[in-house]
């Protein structure tokens, strides 16, 4: 995507194409701010399945689901003690936040859309080492502590993903029952 080289392509046409977020999280996440960038039907395609459907979507159908069927459909009020794992994976959404605040204010949006998709990435990860539909079996309270981690984490995510995907993340967090003055 250069002007100076003649190849503009239209966003209108790209979210008539793919939609708001989608354009929106491709243009922020793949063209460095200030910067030409490359773009292509297959390199948008790709983007936003893998990272929005195959990534942050699945795990939040995962996650809602389990809630949804092993928690009397609310976030778990009884929790045990945090394990390591948990802590950590705790400590890197509470610390988004900050990352992402500093990489905004470095104008790196590429940056703050990549510590996203990190996070996303180590909660998919967190949610198949703990494995709660095994642990529902074997340890229900552990398990609703590893979804209670997981719930907090998407709502850590979801809140800083509203700049790059409004819509998803606003449904995200409507799906969370996060009340609407809790969204920043």
């Amino acid at each position: 995507i250069s002007k100076s080289l003649g190849n503009v392509i239209d966003p209108v046409e790209l979210v008539e194409k793919y939609g708001v977020d989608q354009t929106r999280f491709f243009l922020m996440s793949e063209v460095t701010f200030g910067s030409d960038g490359d773009f292509s039907d297959s390199a948008m395609i790709r983007k936003a399945n893998a990272n929005l459907s195959n990534e942050l979507g699945n795990l939040c159908q995962r996650v809602i689901t389990l809630v949804f069927k092993n928690c009397g459909k609310a976030v778990p009020a009884e929790v045990q003690a945090f394990t390591e794992e948990d802590e950590e994976l705790l400590a890197k959404a509470r610390a988004l936040r900050e990352k992402a605040g500093k990489e905004v204010a470095n104008q790196a949006i590429h940056k703050y859309a990549e510590a996203m998709i990190n996070m996303v990435g180590d909660a998919n990860k967190y949610i198949d080492d703990m494995a709660p539909w095994v642990l529902k079996k074997t340890d229900p309270e552990r398990m609703a502590t590893v979804l209670y981690v997981l719930m907090e984490v998407l709502r850590h995510t979801a809140i800083l993903y509203q700049p790059l995907i409004p819509s998803s993340a606003n449904k995200i967090l409507d799906q969370l029952s996060v009340p609407e003055d809790e969204r920043t």
